[in-house]
């Protein structure tokens, strides 16, 4: 290999592992799966830091994990073995209920060590600082019902269903609209994927680029527990960041 090309080729590939934040763990509410859904149901969740979709491979910083029901807190339980946070709701009434998670900001930096997580105030040598914030909304059917699933979260980045992603079908397309602090916007990508798909790191099922106002359609080809995945990074000076990398999940079965 020519000694040149080798050397570019590192400096690529040192220049990839150096944003590994944008690799990092997608964080997603998984209910526990049921045929169906029924009002006054006792039904345990879990919150998933993963790569492996939907496997938990890292339990998040117990002080930035938030779980919600409609709206109200929920507590949770770090699960050791299973490096998940565990947590059980009691279902309300017919219609679509939306679970709620949140990984607060953290700051990540980059240095000559790679890209680690501290700031200015305690890293030598950064280059820039970013917080990294995720969201995710899981919406399920309850007693057969489903009205409801256009409800907002009010996100700083969120993904709102166009369509009703509780009535797509094999073969259908869902349509999605991504929103930064409610105003549409067009990421790179959204990929979305389902449990089961792959056991290869940060793979996903479907992959395409937005197109006018941040909207997006997602192939649905397969039955399971599907998730709509879009990064989005503004430039958002804080007191130890120069920019707020978000990530947001839309959550939902399909049978």
């Amino acid at each position: 290999m020519n000694r040149k090309f080798f050397l570019a080729l590192c400096c690529m590939l040192f220049g990839v592992m150096s944003v590994l934040p944008s690799l990092a763990h997608e964080f997603i509410l998984v209910p526990q799966p049921f045929k169906s859904y029924s009002s006054g149901q006792q039904l345990p969740f879990s919150l998933v830091s993963s790569h492996i979709f939907m496997k938990s491979e890292e339990l998040e910083n117990p002080a930035n994990v938030k779980a919600e029901y409609m709206g109200k807190d929920i507590p949770v339980t770090a699960n050791e073995a299973y490096k998940t946070y565990t947590g059980t709701v009691k279902i309300g009434g017919a219609g679509a209920a939306l679970l709620h998670g949140h990984r607060l900001g953290e700051v990540w930096s980059k240095t000559p060590r790679g890209v680690v997580k501290g700031d200015r105030t305690t890293l030598k040598g950064v280059v820039w600082s970013r917080k990294y914030e995720k969201f995710c909304k899981t919406f399920i059917p309850v007693d057969g019902k489903t009205q409801g699933w256009d409800v907002k979260t009010g996100d700083t980045l969120e993904i709102v269903p166009l369509n009703n992603p509780l009535d797509v079908k094999i073969g259908d397309e869902l349509e999605v609209q991504i929103l930064y602090k409610g105003k549409a916007v067009s990421p790179d990508a959204v990929t979305a994927t389902y449990d089961g798909f792959t056991d290869s790191p940060n793979s996903y099922a479907y992959f395409t680029e937005p197109y006018g106002e941040g909207k997006a359609a997602i192939k649905i080809s397969a039955p399971g527990f599907w998730m709509v995945r879009v990064q989005y990074i503004a430039d958002e000076k804080g007191v130890n960041y120069e920019q707020h990398a978000m990530r947001a999940i839309l959550a939902f079965p399909v049978n």
